[in-house]
């Protein structure tokens, strides 16, 4: 049996991602290699997430859960502000996944 996160980690978090990519790039003026950088991801992968070819699975689902949104923008300042980074990334990826599997 598959634990809830197995269940939707393929959709959730890079759908998330996406989001967060856009919001880092959009409402912060970071640049791409800025928000790799801070994401520990690749330029490249943050170019597809914006041009929409990652994440768009469960875009519109989550647009309309206004308390997954508004703790994806915390994140997303807080990650501008470099107040989260590394692990502790995972961890907030984590309490999105806990938000999402309430609503559900």
């Amino acid at each position: 049996m598959k634990s809830p996160c197995e269940e939707i980690f393929k959709d959730l978090i890079p759908t998330a991602r996406a989001l967060l990519v856009k919001d880092l790039v959009e409402r912060h003026n970071l640049s791409q290699v800025e928000v790799a950088n801070k994401l520990g991801i690749t330029q490249p992968a943050v170019s597809q997430y914006l041009r929409s070819l990652r994440g768009t699975s469960r875009t519109k689902v989550l647009l309309r859960m206004s308390d997954f949104m508004e703790s994806l923008m915390k994140f997303s300042d807080d990650i501008a502000a470099g107040k989260v980074r590394g692990i502790k990334i995972s961890e907030m990826y984590c309490k999105l996944c806990d938000i999402y599997r309430k609503r559900k």
